[in-house]
């Protein structure tokens, strides 16, 4: 069934005079306000409406027809994502593009199709401005920092988080206001900070929120305060406070992110655009106890990368990638087995180590990169049977002979670059043909 605005937007597309392109958009956002029913795309990993960055715009996805949203939803159930089908009613259009805004969007496409709309959200709704309120008594805060954790937490579910987008996130947290729930003590005043109590007394860590709206369906019980924080004030708490865990931001959502230490001093380098001075941490018989397992989804970005760095550097004859955790964190790290070469000493694997981490950083997700030589017993150990994922090209054997019957020895493998996708993730589905 073809709809009003499916109708229209073809006429759109077809159009080139000024004035009557106006008139179509027009129409289309009157029907986009005012249609009985409209479809969106629903994200279960983050309990959200499902978006995605095109253009380097946050945007959603909005269907004219159920028919058509239910084709968007399988289209993309082939590439392992995971989407639900939501109807959303006139009488509740409003509460969706406030919705929509409070979590970033930018911009809506309307049936994504080979003739779609794309509207600036502004265009259905008055954009508020809370410019003339006091931080604290907004309700909106900084709705960038929402819709990036969304992204995130969304790609991050998918297996599809690259560097790029963690640092884009981590950035964007520096620069922005949070709510922190408090209560003050009757007794000498003194504040006491909120803290979400992690199951099986796992520790805790402090709450903090992006908007009221967040806060207020979290609930934090006792907490009826809440006061403005920044980067350096969630630092300053962690410092403070070791025996706390971390900081989490948006309990209670779909889409929660935890920060720790590590991750705080991780941002604050990728801010200020420090990638020099990169922590490199190697494991050592003393690192206490730890689990070490394979990577769920491999990291072919990062991977490519240290492949590309080993085959320019003969410092490595063969590398593997696990993901390790202490038994008292709450965040994996990255650890990297390393098969040195003859003759490279202590001194030297330091500096390599250095350049590695360096390399690394943009495409491990803002997690931490340590080191275990593979000659010691639980750097054999934790390798397993598997194999390698970097390995120098072998010498040829010294005392096998040749013979007629032998099978010729495959060429080597040779190493293939991520395709680097120039729109959104997304974008091959909404690109005319």
């Amino acid at each position: 069934m073809i709809s009003t605005i499916q109708e229209l937007t073809v006429k759109l597309s077809q159009t080139v005079e000024p004035a009557e392109r106006k008139r179509l958009s027009e129409q289309i956002i009157g029907q986009i306000k005012n249609q009985e029913t409209v479809w969106m795309a629903f994200c279960p990993a983050t309990k959200h409406y499902f978006l995605a960055k095109e253009e380097n715009q946050i945007t959603a996805y909005l269907f004219s027809t159920e028919e058509t949203c239910r084709a968007f939803a399988e289209a993309l159930r082939k590439r392992h994502i995971m989407l639900e089908v939501l109807k959303n009613a006139q009488e509740h259009r409003t509460y969706l593009f406030a919705e929509l805004f409070r979590c970033g969007v930018t911009q809506i496409v309307i049936d994504s199709a080979e003739d779609y709309y794309a509207v600036p959200l502004r265009e259905l709704i008055p954009i508020p401005d809370y410019s003339k309120l006091p931080l604290v008594q907004r309700p909106v805060l900084n709705p960038t920092v929402t819709g990036k954790m969304l992204l995130l937490t969304q790609d991050i579910r998918w297996g599809r988080a690259d560097g790029n987008t963690e640092l884009d996130t981590l950035q964007e947290i520096y620069h922005s206001p949070f709510l922190h729930p408090f209560r003050k003590s009757e007794e000498d005043g003194t504040e006491e900070s909120a803290v979400y109590s992690l199951p099986d007394n796992g520790g805790s860590l402090f709450m903090i929120f992006t908007d009221l709206y967040s806060l207020k369906t979290a609930n934090p019980q006792n907490y009826p305060s809440a006061k403005i924080v920044r980067f350096a004030d969630l630092h300053k708490m962690l410092t403070d406070n070791p025996d706390k865990m971390g900081i989490i931001i948006n309990p209670g959502s779909g889409a929660p992110m935890l920060l720790d230490m590590q991750l705080l001093e991780l941002t604050q380098k990728s801010a200020e655009g420090d990638l020099a001075d990169v922590s490199v941490r190697s494991m050592n018989e003393n690192s206490g106890k730890v689990i070490v397992t394979k990577p769920e989804m491999p990291n072919q970005d990062l991977i490519y990368h240290l492949t590309e760095y080993f085959q320019e550097n003969s410092a490595v004859r063969r590398a593997w990638l696990r993901t390790i955790r202490k038994e008292e964190e709450i965040r994996p790290h990255y650890l990297l087995i390393l098969d040195w070469a003859d003759g490279i000493e202590k001194p030297e694997r330091k500096e390599i180590r250095l350049k590695i981490s360096q390399i690394a950083l943009p495409f491990a997700r803002g997690l931490h990169i340590e080191y275990v030589s593979y000659h010691y017993d639980h750097g054999k150990a934790w390798t397993g049977t598997s194999e390698p994922f970097y390995e120098a090209e072998a010498t040829a054997p010294e005392t096998v002979p040749q013979t007629e019957a032998s099978a010729p020895a495959e060429p080597p493998k040779t190493l293939q670059k991520p395709v680097t996708k120039k729109k959104g993730l997304f974008s091959s589905l909404f690109s005319k043909k």
